[in-house]
């Protein structure tokens, strides 16, 4: 009987350490400001995704927050560019910085 209980509690605590290894590689953020340029009236937006994770920040809040920060330079709306970019955020790759652009505009 104590084998069945010492054997209970090691298959929970392996997986507990499981499911918290693998929520340690879930990073889920929301779009930031990371640069961008009032000459060129663009700003740059990222945020950081891990490598299990499939859900990334809403696309309108994206604009929303563009819309903002082209705001504070006198613009009216931000419209995004096509492309965006995927780097690595350490160096073995668990999670990634998706950073896309908005040109502001009138």
């Amino acid at each position: 009987m104590g084998y069945t209980i010492m054997s209970s509690m090691l298959k929970i605590s392996l997986t507990v350490a499981v499911l918290l290894t693998i929520s340690g590689c879930a990073t889920q953020s929301d779009w930031q400001a990371v640069g961008g340029s009032k000459g060129d009236a663009v700003v740059r937006l990222s945020y950081e995704l891990g490598a299990l994770d499939s859900h990334a920040p809403e696309e309108n809040d994206g604009i929303k927050l563009a819309k903002q920060r082209c705001g504070y330079w006198g613009f009216s709306g931000a419209k995004a560019f096509d492309v965006e970019t995927r780097t690595c955020a350490d160096e073995q790759c668990r999670s990634y910085i998706i950073t896309k652009e908005y040109q502001c505009v009138d």
